[in-house]
Formats: structure tokens, C-alpha cells, sequence
């Protein structure tokens, strides 16, 4: 996830970069899952699936030690991240009200995570260093929105 064509996982402060947007949204995930405890069983599907996607998405953006581990990490949990992410609207769809409301934010930030990552493979694969820099500043972008969403539903939904 550099500007090198021949290793675009080449740069250290990016894969920082990515690695420290990563664990920010695991720590709201955490938050959320946290938060939930107690509550209604729509609100813990919601958060068990959302929590599935996290795992996944971390397994994606570890796997940094060469282009090729890159590719046959999202080759493995792209698929499984898809699924997920049918269970999460599920999920959504038995909330109601603000909880609702902000579910549907958040599930729409993993689809813009899920076409990120989409983005990022392709132009792993074809080693397009202008396709990997634009998919990886859009999938920084929208994990910094799921962080802020999550932080939404932890202060409408945390009196567990």
C-alpha cells in the first residue's frame, strides 16, 4: 500500500498509517461490544457481526509481508467479509428507531470498506500504484467514518 509499483506494502509509515486506523476501529469495536452487553438481541447481532467484519478486515491489513500474502488475504476474507456484512444488514434491519438509524451509518462505511478493499486488490494485482494510493486513502477514509460511527452508537446504545 505504497507508490511503488513493484511492492505496493513497500512503506512502513503507511502500513503504520493503515495498521493505526485499524486498531482504532477495533477499539470501537470493542467499545460497541462492550456497550452491548445487557441489551436487546438485535442490538448484540448487530454488534456480533459488525464484530466478525473487524477480525477480517485485520486479517486483510496484516497480512503485510509481501504483495502476494496482501493478495491471498483479501483473496480469503474478502468473500467472508461480503457475508458478514448480509448478516449485518440483517441485523440492522430488526433495530428501530436511533439505533437504527446509526446502524445503517455504520453498515454503510464496512460497504465503503468493502469496495476499498474491492479497489485495493485489483490494483494489487495489476500492480497499479496510482489504483492501490486511491484505495487506500478511500479505505483509510472510511475507517476513520465506521471509528466515528461506532462512537455514535456507543453514546446511543452504551447503557449496557
Amino acid at each position: 500500500m505504497s507508490q511503488h509499483v513493484a511492492n505496493p506494502l513497500q512503506s512502513v509509515n503507511r502500513k503504520r498509517s493503515l495498521r493505526a486506523s485499524i486498531g482504532i476501529f477495533g477499539a470501537g469495536v470493542i467499545a460497541l461490544a462492550v456497550s452491548a452487553c445487557g441489551g436487546v438481541d438485535q442490538a448484540n447481532a448487530y454488534t456480533d457481526a459488525l464484530n466478525s467484519i473487524q477480525v477480517k478486515i485485520n486479517s486483510v491489513v496484516s497480512a503485510t509481508s509481501s504483495p502476494e500474502a496482501y493478495e491471498a488475504a483479501l483473496n480469503q476474507n474478502l468473500p467472508a467479509i461480503q457475508s458478514d456484512l448480509q448478516q449485518l444488514q440483517a441485523a440492522q434491519g430488526n433495530l428501530s428507531g436511533n439505533s437504527q438509524t446509526i446502524a445503517q451509518k455504520c453498515t454503510t462505511d464496512v460497504q465503503q470498506i468493502v469496495t476499498g478493499l474491492q479497489s485495493l486488490e485489483t490494483a494489487v494485482k495489476a500492480k497499479n500504484e496510482a489504483g492501490v494510493e486511491a484505495a487506500r486513502t478511500t479505505t483509510n477514509t472510511e475507517i476513520d467514518s465506521l471509528k466515528s460511527c461506532i462512537d455514535e452508537w456507543n453514546a446511543n446504545n452504551g447503557k449496557g
